[in-house]
């Protein structure tokens, strides 16, 4: 799906003359990296497991959107310099599909050239998820899965 919600983002190259399709663009240019990080997360803690399977979709349905931005301030993530740098661009992403989803009509919200910016910052950050390590990649998982207790 992350695939195809890149491909969707094709709407980018209309936002020069239709402002909802750029809003569009970058709302579902996020929606393919949050995607992405489901896809890690649930192929790392349950490698080889159909999609279908009831632990499978519990565990792709458990990331949140409040808690991303949040995880990659947090040790151990902003402590590996790879993965603070994936988070910042996830962070701002997600702030930029708030302002596309949220707020009032406005055809200078996002100029083309933004749009076409945020929507290969995606991309780019499909492609560094999916070039990290094992061990980075269940870092990752637990972190954005699992809070630490301050007990």
């Amino acid at each position: 799906m992350v695939d195809e919600l890149l491909g969707a983002t094709m709407l980018a190259g209309e936002a020069s003359r239709n402002s909802a399709c750029g809003r569009r663009a970058v709302s579902t240019a996020y929606y393919a990296v949050f995607h992405a990080l489901s896809d890690l997360a649930t192929g790392s803690l349950l490698p080889g497991v159909p999609n279908a399977a009831e632990d499978y979709v519990r565990i792709y349905r458990s990331l949140d959107h409040g808690p991303l931005k949040n995880a990659f301030n947090q040790a151990p993530l902003k402590d590996d310099a790879r993965l603070r740098s994936i988070g910042g661009l996830i962070a701002h992403l997600q702030s930029e599909r708030v302002r596309a989803d949220y707020l009032p009509a406005d055809p200078l919200l996002f100029p083309h050239a933004q749009v076409i910016d945020l929507v290969l910052q995606a991309s780019q950050i499909v492609q560094e998820l999916r070039s990290l390590p094992d061990d980075e990649r269940r870092k990752l998982a637990v972190c954005l899965l699992f809070r630490t207790r301050k007990d």
